[in-house]
């Protein structure tokens, strides 16, 4: 193979917040040319001038994640939920609601392999751009779309987010310590995490199909749907034995493990003991004990659990925790540290394997990105450009790629239907 598997793809994104956008990031990691469409007078990434406007004269709290805490002159390029899943992505602006948007959309649809977005159900109808209409123009155009509970049924037109959804289909009772209330556990983003990658595979799935037949199609993929494959067996612990599952905190039905505090303050180690094995290389660790003998064996462990742990934390809390983690790991037991975001950056593992990526944007500054989630022998995972500027490749979307002359890109520019700033 020579360069990437998506050379020459081209995928249009009309996604917003986490799933979608973690979607094309994989894609484009993957080599397609994604270009999102963004309307000068919508927010997509998450902040906009205004908003910013009013964090800093009134919500401090909400300017902090952004770098130097500066929202800058362009909070919209320096949005970190958007800069973190933006790479090798380009961005071009287009007003939808207007007869010529709506012809200019058409004609990058025209020339594109994929459309991926993640609205709500009614949102492409609204636009004139259902799948009908899109196909019509390009018969083997893939057509992605994610909505939270389906295209049909009682619920698809349920509107939340991510830990909304996540209660609904039983994560959220799950959450939380065995002796708290689930609602306190904070708010869970599984759904979210667990979308991306699903709708990338999909798109890779149609592509494939596409060589076979020809044609593109319509993929529906259900985020609720899909996060709740990630819980399959208590469904099926449900069906079969009438059983509710409660919440857990950090222990397993199978799996003696848990967070134990360290001797530093607020620093913690995470530890699993999955076998026998690892119970004896435990043994070796912490020495001569009397409470070993209480979880020599699997079924000794599950009965024993709530005390073991307490003697593991009296145990762990005597240690620093790279010493802890040097322990357990050299005694073959999966072990390592609760880490903070500063810790993260500063973990000489990731350092080694140059997973940060240093990257710069004259609008955002110099900073580490988060690398690649995985690997692979017989080509390069892109990255390029950490984040597009809004409307940063309008020249070469509507020039290049739909063949616009120069007076009829100034034309739109004149008509404010083009623009490099976001305008609400």
């Amino acid at each position: 193979m020579t360069g990437a598997p998506l050379d020459g793809v081209r995928i249009v994104d009309l996604t917003v917040v986490w799933s979608g956008p973690g979607a094309t990031t994989l894609l484009g990691d993957l080599g397609a040319e994604v270009i999102r469409v963004e309307d000068p007078r919508r927010t997509s990434r998450g902040v906009s001038a205004r908003t910013a406007d009013r964090e800093v004269g009134g919500r401090e709290y909400a300017t902090r994640s952004y770098p130097e805490r500066d929202p800058g002159k362009r909070p919209y390029d320096r949005s970190p939920i958007f800069n973190w899943h933006a790479r090798n992505k380009l961005s071009v602006s287009m007003s939808l609601g207007t007869p010529q948007g709506h012809a200019d959309f058409l004609r990058l649809i025209e020339k594109s392999d994929v459309f991926i977005e993640n609205n709500t159900k009614g949102v492409l109808a609204k636009l004139g751009i259902d799948y009908d209409t899109l196909s019509a123009v390009n018969p083997r155009l893939i057509v992605v779309r994610m909505p939270a509970l389906g295209l049909d049924g009682p619920m698809s037109d349920y509107r939340g987010y991510g830990p909304n959804f996540n209660a609904l289909v039983g994560i959220q009772a799950m959450d939380g310590y065995a002796d708290g209330d689930p609602t306190i556990a904070g708010e869970n983003y599984h759904m979210d995490e667990a979308s991306p990658a699903g709708a990338a595979f999909a798109v890779l799935a149609a592509l494939w199909e596409r060589e076979r037949t020809g044609r593109g199609q319509l993929v529906e993929f259900a985020q609720a749907e899909n996060v709740m494959h990630e819980i399959g067996e208590y469904f099926l612990d449900h069906q079969m034995n009438d059983r509710v599952p409660a919440p857990a905190g950090n222990r397993d039905p199978l799996v003696l493990q848990d967070v134990l505090p360290t001797a530093g303050p607020d620093v913690w180690v995470a530890l699993s003991i999955r076998h026998d094995a690892d119970w004896r290389a435990l043994e070796g660790v912490v020495g001569a004990a009397d409470w070993l003998s209480e979880g020599r064996t699997g079924e000794l462990r599950t009965r024993n659990a709530d005390r073991l742990l307490e003697h593991l934390a009296d145990f762990t809390a005597r240690y620093g925790v790279d010493e802890l983690v040097d322990l357990f790991q050299s005694a073959g037991i999966p072990a390592g540290e609760v880490m903070s975001e500063a810790r993260v950056l500063a973990d000489p593992h990731l350092a080694d394997r140059e997973w940060f990526q240093t990257r710069s944007h004259p609008t955002v500054g110099t900073y580490p990105y988060p690398g690649h989630p995985w690997r692979t022998d017989g080509f390069e995972l892109r990255w390029g450009r950490p984040v597009p500027g809004f409307g940063e490749d309008n020249a070469y979307v509507y020039k290049d790629v739909l063949g616009c002359t120069d007076a009829e890109y100034d034309q739109r520019v004149a008509q404010g239907l083009v623009s490099d700033e976001q305008i609400v």
